[in-house]
C-alpha cells in the first residue's frame, strides 16, 4: 500500500470534515501523515484515535509573506525528502500551490483540492493575477484537482490554472457523515443556527441585520450565530457580534465544541454566504433533519432543492434574508416536512462514505 501526506491550512477541518476519507484511507491499509498548522489542540489526539501520523507544519494560511513563504516551500520540501511519500494530497490554497511546487522539485506525485475556489480568485485585481500564475504552475504537476461544484471547475478551466480538463474531478462536497449527525426531532419554537467562520464573506452581516428584522416579526424565534473571529483579512470584527448580542438580536455562542448539538437545538440552519465549495454546515444541519436557508451562489445551491429541503435568497440581500427565516418560523409544518425531505438528499447525495470512495477512486488509491 501507499505512503500519504495530506498537507493543509486548516488543521480543524481535519476533524469537521476529512475524518471519513482518513479511516478510509487507513482502513484500505494506506499509512496516512497529516500535516497542517497546529492551531487546535484536539487534532493529536483525534489523528491518533484513526491510525493517522500528525505531524504540526506553521505557516500564515491568510496572509501573503514572500520571505515566510519561502521558508515553508522549503520545509515541505524537506519534508518531501525525509517521508518519501507515494502521494501529496493537498488541501487549501496555499498547500495547493506550495505543495504542488514542492512535489514536483521532489518527484513526488500530488493532487489539489479544492474546497473553494475563494475570494483571491474570484476578485479581479493583482492579487488574483499573481494567485493564478502561482497555481497554474503547481497544477502542471498536480495530477488531479478535486471540486465540490461545476463552477469551480469552470473558472479553473477559464483562468487557465488548469489546461487539461480530465485532471479535474467533481465531488459531493467532503460528503457528511450520517452516523456522526443522526436525525433529531425538532424543537417546537423556531431557533435559527448559523455555524461558520466570523468572514465578511460568509455573510455574518447579513446574518446580524437580518435576525434583528426576524425578531422584529416573529419576537418568539431565537436566532444564534456560532463561531470564532478569524484573525485574517476579511474578518468581521468581535465586537460587531458582541454588539449585535448585546441589543438582544443573537444569541452568540462562540466556539462550539459540540456541533451535533448544537444543531439539535436548532429548528433551521443558516448560511447567507457568499460562495463556498460545498458548505459542510449546511450538510450537517440537513443530516440531522434541519431545513436550510442560504444564498443562491455557488456551492451553496447544489446542496439545496429550493423549497423542498430549504430556501434559497438572493446574494447580499439581508431583508430577502430575514424574509425567508420568518416564512419558515411562522410555519412548524413546512420545517419538519423540510427537514425530513433534508435527510433523505443527505443520504442520497452527501454520503461521506461514497464521496470518500469516488475520491480514492480518482486519486488512484481504492
Amino acid at each position: 500500500m501507499s505512503r500519504i501526506v495530506m498537507l493543509t491550512g486548516f488543521a480543524p477541518g481535519l476533524i469537521y470534515f476529512r475524518q471519513p476519507l482518513l479511516r478510509a484511507l487507513v482502513a484500505a491499509g494506506h499509512e496516512v501523515i497529516a500535516a497542517a498548522p497546529d492551531e487546535d489542540d484536539r487534532v493529536a489526539g483525534v489523528m491518533e484515535s484513526l491510525g493517522v501520523q500528525w505531524m504540526p507544519m506553521a505557516f500564515d494560511r491568510n496572509r501573503v509573506r514572500p520571505l515566510r513563504d519561502a521558508d515553508f516551500l522549503r520545509r515541505v520540501r524537506k519534508m518531501l525528502r525525509r517521508i518519501r511519500p507515494d502521494r501529496l494530497v493537498c488541501a487549501t490554497l496555499k498547500p495547493n500551490i506550495y505543495g504542488g511546487w514542492a512535489a514536483s522539485a521532489e518527484g513526488v506525485p500530488s493532487a489539489a483540492m479544492v474546497t473553494g475556489i475563494g475570494t483571491v480568485l474570484m476578485n479581479p485585481g493583482w492579487r488574483r493575477r499573481a494567485a493564478t500564475v502561482m497555481f497554474r504552475r503547481a497544477c502542471r504537476h498536480h495530477d488531479v484537482v478535486l471540486v465540490q461544484n461545476p463552477e469551480d471547475g469552470k473558472d479553473l478551466i477559464d483562468l487557465g490554472i488548469v489546461d487539461d480538463a480530465s485532471k479535474i474531478v467533481q465531488t459531493a462536497g467532503e460528503g457528511i457523515d450520517l452516523n456522526a449527525f443522526p436525525v433529531q426531532s425538532l424543537p417546537e419554537a423556531p431557533v435559527f443556527l448559523m455555524l461558520a467562520r466570523l468572514l465578511v464573506s460568509k455573510g455574518v452581516r447579513e446574518y446580524l441585520i437580518a435576525a434583528r428584522r426576524v425578531r422584529e416579526m416573529c419576537p418568539t424565534a431565537r436566532v444564534q450565530l456560532a463561531g470564532i473571529e478569524d484573525p485574517g483579512s476579511g474578518g468581521v470584527p468581535i465586537s460587531e457580534i458582541h454588539a449585535a448580542a448585546e441589543a438582544g438580536d443573537i444569541e452568540y455562542l462562540g466556539f462550539v465544541e459540540d456541533v451535533p448539538a448544537a444543531i439539535a437545538a436548532s429548528s433551521v440552519i443558516v448560511l447567507p454566504s457568499w460562495h463556498e465549495g460545498t458548505p459542510h454546515s449546511l450538510l450537517e444541519g440537513m443530516a440531522m433533519g434541519r431545513p436550510v436557508v442560504t444564498t443562491d451562489v455557488r456551492g451553496s445551491r447544489q446542496t439545496v432543492d429550493d423549497g423542498e429541503t430549504g430556501l434559497l435568497v438572493p446574494l447580499r440581500d439581508p431583508e430577502a434574508l430575514a424574509q425567508a427565516m420568518a416564512l419558515l418560523a411562522s410555519d412548524a409544518e413546512r420545517r419538519a416536512v423540510m427537514g425530513a425531505a433534508g435527510r433523505r438528499l443527505a443520504e442520497d447525495r452527501f454520503d461521506a462514505e461514497e464521496v470518500a470512495a469516488v475520491t480514492m477512486k480518482a486519486l488512484h488509491l481504492s
